[in-house]
């Protein structure tokens, strides 16, 4: 009977993925949102929290391994989509956007946990200004899933506008990924926050992930050229991400920063091929595997929210607001002497929908940081009702953001059309 239960549940869940894409199509809404209360809905009537009071090592586990997958796939998206020669030649206005916004919502986050902690209003046992690094960065770049189909759809704002907003949304995700991988290896297994130490370290863990991901990236290049006619490449490539992370991993060492180093390899792979345009082309890249490991991520988020605290509700609607005003901020800057109009400015200051990287980051790292952790790299155990900060506060934060985007790009498009009726009766 579980057996099926299980499986008409994630049928159900499939299902809805579609059905959200199909309404975020036609409507714009962002099927984030139908997602993750959805996952409520699940977690609520098959009491999901019990299952995983009773069985934590099993979730645990289940989690830890499908987010292993899903933080592969984000990072190599995220290589293959990004064009060195755009970014750093046409469009210099969206990499500093990318660092502004990132390290804006980064520090005031930080700020934000840290300052509570002071307050007693949370206990933290006196982590709070790591677990507020983590959380900033966890929560501090946007979705480009649903950024770049929303600006596209976009009519009165300027081609530079979209670029700008896209490669923000590209590159953040792997920012986010890197800096949490960071923190956690100068923190866990390195032992204390040594910042030379551990940047040291940290410098030598990674620069074996980008050499390692290069060579590789570049041997697969010279492969698929010669068999570019061949079926399936896709696969076969989606194989080799897979084995270029646990080859990385193993080389550096699992208990040694090596699952930070793999995420840098498949960065670096994608990268490679993503700029080897006429190979991205042959392998005929697909996101149906990314969709799903999306829609399930969001759905079992929300599946797995206690809400044992109140506190993190309201730390996560703090942080929402801040993080609207700091977007502001980080907007101004970066878009200071540049030919952007006001309606430029308002649809970058409204595409700040938080998406997978942070639902997954939340999920993965909570038993690692928060709860006991691994033999080698031992967690905060902090009390059970603290663990839930990660998790509870990321799920406020995705929502709230993905609705502040869908009611900004609604206001937006209906200020469109008034204003193009008006240019026809003229």
């Amino acid at each position: 009977m579980d057996l099926i239960a299980g499986l008409i549940t994630l049928g159900f869940i499939l299902i809805l993925g579609f059905i959200g894409n199909y309404i975020f199509n036609k409507t714009q809404i962002p099927s984030i949102i139908w997602l993750l209360l959805f996952g409520l809905i699940i977690g609520s009537f098959f009491k999901v929290q019990e299952f995983q009071n009773l069985y934590p090592s099993l979730l645990d586990d289940v989690s830890g391994f499908i987010g292993a997958i899903a933080i592969i796939i984000i990072l190599f998206d995220g290589g293959i989509n990004t064009d060195i020669y755009q970014l750093f030649k046409d469009a210099p206005r969206g990499l500093l956007l990318t660092i502004t916004s990132f390290s804006f919502s980064f520090i005031a986050t930080l700020l934000i946990v840290t300052g509570l902690e002071f307050f007693g209003v949370i206990d933290l046992n006196g982590h709070g200004y790591i677990l507020g690094a983590v959380l900033g960065a966890i929560i501090g770049g946007t979705s480009s899933p649903i950024v770049i189909p929303l600006v596209n759809r976009l009519r009165n704002i300027h081609d530079n506008t979209k670029m700008v907003s896209s490669i923000e949304s590209i590159l953040t995700d792997p920012i986010c990924i890197v800096i949490v991988f960071a923190i956690y290896y100068m923190v866990f297994i390195e032992g204390e926050l040594n910042i030379l130490s551990g940047v040291g370290n940290l410098v030598k863990t990674f620069s074996v992930g980008i050499v390692l991901g290069g060579i590789l990236g570049l041997i697969w290049l010279f492969i698929m050229n010669k068999f570019r006619r061949e079926q399936f490449a896709y696969v076969i490539t989606l194989a080799i991400i897979f084995l270029v992370y646990s080859f990385t991993a193993v080389i550096v060492g699992t208990n040694e920063g090596g699952q930070g180093a793999g995420a840098i390899a498949c960065l670096m792979f994608g990268l490679v091929l993503g700029n080897g345009k006429k190979i991205l082309k042959m392998i005929n890249y697909q996101h149906e595997g990314f969709e799903m490991v999306r829609t399930f991520f969001f759905v079992y988020l929300g599946m797995i929210v206690t809400f044992r605290s109140l506190n993190f509700i309201i730390i996560g609607i703090i942080i929402l607001m801040v993080l609207l005003i700091v977007r502001y901020l980080a907007i101004y800057i970066s878009t200071y002497k540049g030919s952007f109009s006001i309606d430029d400015k308002q649809v970058l200051t409204v595409m700040m929908p938080r998406g997978l990287a942070a639902a997954i980051l939340a999920i993965s790292f909570t038993p690692l940081m928060l709860g006991a952790g691994t033999s080698s790299a031992p967690g905060y155990n902090l009390a059970v009702e603290m663990q839930g900060i990660f998790m509870d506060v990321a799920f406020v934060v995705i929502l709230g953001t993905a609705i502040i985007t869908t009611i900004g790009v609604f206001v937006i498009c209906h200020y469109e059309t008034k204003k193009t009726k008006e240019s026809e009766k003229e």
